[in-house]
């Protein structure tokens, strides 16, 4: 209960903090600053992250595992045709969004999988198997 404590206070100070780095920062660099939410769960045997990226399609997400993190990186590109429209506002951003996850328990990379679906990523990552040690007689 402790840890969900801390959890939720990070968050809530990363959030405060995103807030105050984007009212700063000009214009160019808020993709900089721009990230996605995440859920990080556990089964027995495996880690699960699920990404919210909406507006983003497959071939734009790409995902690299290590034993210890996760890097989840989306790539939208901007496309303008919209001939004789007149803007009013454009609050739709293009760009690179990135997150570095740090894993609560080693993995094994070479084994994960991922899909997209309705603009959710969801990978799974299998857990590294815990080797039982070797017990020594006490002589």
């Amino acid at each position: 209960m402790f840890e969900e404590d801390i959890f939720e206070e990070l968050l809530r100070m990363r959030k405060r903090i995103e807030k105050l780095i984007r009212s700063f920062a000009p214009l160019e660099s808020l993709e900089e600053a721009e990230t996605f939410p995440v859920d990080i769960s556990e089964t027995e045997n495996e880690i699960i992250v699920r990404a919210d990226l909406p507006g983003f399609s497959k071939e734009d997400v790409s995902v690299n595992a290590t034993e210890n993190t996760l890097t989840i990186e989306a790539k939208r590109k901007e496309k303008r045709e919209e001939k004789g429209e007149k803007f009013y506002r454009i609050e739709r951003r293009y760009g690179n969004v990135r997150r570095v996850i740090s894993l609560p328990t080693e993995i094994e990379p070479e084994k994960a999988k991922a899909r997209m679906k309705d603009g959710v990523l969801e990978i799974f990552l299998p857990k590294k198997e815990k080797k039982k040690g070797k017990e020594i007689k006490v002589e």
